[in-house]
């Protein structure tokens, strides 16, 4: 019975020893992918071994991203979790949860008491470094919190809204004034589609909306008048369908507001890809799997926004992938915007800053990016 056993280990230790090591050997082998068609996103890209990236800790969250993101064969498995999840009945699958009136919501997943903490003093030294300028922090709430009363029965969600609130309190230290969107988002609930049923984005209309707070706070032109409401796409489907393997054929309208003939003329700069256009609108990604970029194309490190405004105004934007469809509306009340993309951005943010000429900053991150990344401490807690 013994040597039976024995042997059961050992082969079992063999087993795995060799399923690490083919892994090993299938990621050498792997070529690296820029983006995920499942997960309509950018992926990780192998990060530069620098003394900089090594001391703020930069190098090491953007490689354990890289690692995940890269994973060999990632779309495979996350395709086959999504099907048995379907087949066992369950309510939840990677980390989406399926819930009434068909809307697929995504959990929000509390960072580590270290992260939080280094991703927190990292922002709040930024702030603080440049308490002459006037700063805005805009943490936005997700569907899971938004649309509690739309989750299934007994969900198990995570506390994004004490999460926010911790937020609130420890950077109300610093000079920077932080938009609390809960209250207008309750109000608006009942009349305006907040959140895409297949998708983790907010709308542009809550987009609107959060942009009616900053212009109250910030002194920026209150009517929105002069942007359009304009249908897009009838054929959205978002990255949550993909990902959770829920509502996989279904399909929702894709709307914008686009800068009428009244609205300042801009010239946009995608400095990474060193291209100028006059829109800041890429219709052509209507036509892609991901149609969600047409908000400024997507992602990318810096973009620089020029308008026909003569105000000095100069506002840095530090953001996720929820500022794409907000920002044309600061176009009406700024000469120049600079948007920086942490989780892609590379270069030294103060020269950046100082070469621009920024004035005032906004940051604006939904709860659940912020609460996940790790590029953001390295790019603001540097001096």
């Amino acid at each position: 019975m013994k040597k039976k056993r024995l042997f059961f280990l050992r082969a079992t230790a063999i087993m795995v020893l060799a399923l690490v090591a083919l892994l090993d050997i299938a990621f050498i082998l792997h070529k690296d992918r820029a983006a995920s068609p499942l997960e309509n996103r950018n992926l990780q890209q192998r990060p530069a071994l620098t003394l900089t990236g090594l001391m703020s800790g930069r190098f090491e969250g953007r490689f354990d991203s890289y690692v995940a993101d890269q994973f060999p064969f990632r779309d495979r498995w996350i395709a086959l979790k999504s099907t048995l999840d379907r087949l066992a009945g369950r309510t939840k699958s990677n980390g989406v949860f399926l819930g009434k009136d068909g809307h697929l919501i995504q959990d929000f997943n509390a960072p580590s008491e270290e992260n939080y903490r280094r991703t927190t003093d990292a922002l709040a030294r930024f702030l603080d470094r440049h308490d002459d300028l006037n700063a805005w922090v805009m943490v936005v709430p997700t569907a899971v919190t938004v649309l509690a009363d739309a989750l299934p029965a007994l969900a198990d969600a995570g506390d994004e809204g004490g999460y926010i609130d911790r937020l609130a309190e420890d950077l109300s230290e610093t000079h920077a004034a932080f938009i609390d969107l809960r209250g207008a988002f309750a109000r608006a609930k009942p009349t305006t589609p907040l959140y895409y049923r297949t998708d983790h984005h907010w709308t542009s209309d809550a987009a609107r909306l959060a942009y009616l707070e900053l212009a109250r706070a910030a002194g920026l032109p209150e009517n929105t008048d002069a942007f359009r409401r304009r249908l897009l796409s009838g054929g959205f489907q978002g990255t949550l369908s993909a990902v959770s393997g829920f509502r996989m054929e279904d399909s929702e309208d894709l709307w914008a507001y686009v800068p009428g003939d009244d609205a300042p003329q801009t010239v946009v700069t995608w400095v990474s890809e060193n291209r100028r256009g006059a829109s800041l609108f890429r219709e052509e990604c209507l036509d892609t799997r991901d149609q969600y970029a047409v908000f400024l194309g997507g992602n990318f490190p810096e973009v620089r926004i020029e308008t026909t405004l003569d105000n000095g105004r100069t506002l840095l934007v530090l953001k996720d992938s929820y500022a794409n469809c907000l920002i044309p509306f600061l176009t009406a009340g700024y000469h120049k915007i600079v948007v920086v993309d942490p989780r892609y951005f590379t270069g030294d943010l103060e020269v950046l800053m100082g070469a621009e000429g920024v004035n005032e900053i906004l940051v604006l991150y939904n709860a659940e990016t912020l609460a996940e990344d790790t590029a953001l401490r390295g790019d603001v807690g540097e001096s």
